[in-house]
């Protein structure tokens, strides 16, 4: 379809689109988190939508806390995977790098848990009708000193939009508390590291954009800032499911494309790449991703919800 054609029959569906889910605004629902051993899980109406990780998981290398598995789908399958055979590293949803230096060196590689662990110092919830919002703080320690190198502040916010969706906002802050930190992506071509995604993917998935389908490449790819993974995740309903993944690229430094993989592998919103961008003594890196978990929803009507992240 002409994109300019694309713009047209989006605006005209667009009032359809918001008139089929003004019911389902402002209508409460029962959620509530619930404290487990090694983290916190939200449920709603009592079933699971995401567990996030706040003590130390697993029993190898890859061991960590800081991040979100399962990510559950709206009829309770699980959307995520944890220490995959092929990538012990890969941990649900997770960001992070492979270059973390300090005080002119470099001194970790978060993304294969080498010289880095982290520590959830503190985490508080709150219930507003139907959102629920999960506030931690956490610590990155680099391992050879036990010195404190970042603090990072984590919002993750669900919110229930419509009978067949809802989303998790995630905002991240990392804060310098010592001299010298820089992170940088892989220090090949690919340059990944960032907000990453390991999908538990079907075997027919497909990938959408705002200008329609997407073929994963072996480097990063510009797709415009979303992408939708689309096609049955393990439901038993036999219409597809959908989960779309969102950023801010114009707010992030040397944003440097999408890494996609159609299996064995992460989603991945690319940035800073190979280079290092560093992060000075009491200064923040604040970036913001969207998972959008939906039922049929079309290319217009996705692209209207990415208005309402981004704004």
């Amino acid at each position: 379809m002409n994109w300019k054609l694309m713009n047209i029959v989006c605006n005209q569906n667009l009032g359809i689109f918001l008139f089929l889910f003004v019911p389902y605004f402002g209508v409460s629902q029962n959620l509530e988190f619930q404290d487990e051993k090694e983290g916190l899980l939200l449920l709603e109406n009592g079933q699971p939508r995401y567990f996030y990780r706040s003590l130390p998981y697993g029993n190898s290398e890859f061991t960590r806390a800081n991040y979100i598995h399962p990510l559950y789908g709206l009829d309770g399958e699980v959307l995520t995977e944890d220490f995959p055979e092929d990538h012990p590293h890969h941990h649900g949803i997770f960001w992070a790098w492979h270059q973390l230096y300090a005080e002119g060196k470099r001194i970790a590689d978060p993304w294969l848990n080498e010289g880095i662990t982290w520590r959830v110092v503190d985490t508080e919830t709150q219930i507003k009708e139907n959102r629920a919002l999960l506030f931690s703080e956490i610590e990155w320690i680099e391992v050879e000193t036990d010195k404190v190198v970042i603090k990072e502040d984590l919002i993750v916010e669900f919110e229930r939009i419509g009978k067949d969706m809802f989303s998790l906002n995630l905002d991240i802050e990392l804060t310098a508390l010592i001299d010298g930190v820089a992170i940088g992506g892989s220090e090949d071509k690919k340059g990944y590291g960032g907000f990453s995604a390991r999908i538990n993917l079907p075997e027919d998935v497909s990938f959408r954009s705002r200008k329609g389908n997407v073929e994963p490449t072996n480097l990063a790819l510009e797709a415009g800032p979303w992408i939708d993974i689309s096609r049955n995740f393990g439901s038993s309903r036999n219409d597809p499911s959908g989960i779309t993944i969102m950023g801010e690229p114009t707010k992030l430094p040397s944003y440097k494309g999408w890494i996609l993989r159609n299996a064995n592998s992460m989603q991945n919103m690319a940035f800073p790449g190979q280079t290092l961008i560093a992060i000075p003594k009491g200064e923040t890196l604040r970036f913001r991703n969207q998972l959008l978990i939906h039922r049929n929803l079309n290319i217009c009507e996705i692209d209207e919800m990415y208005k309402k992240f981004s704004n």
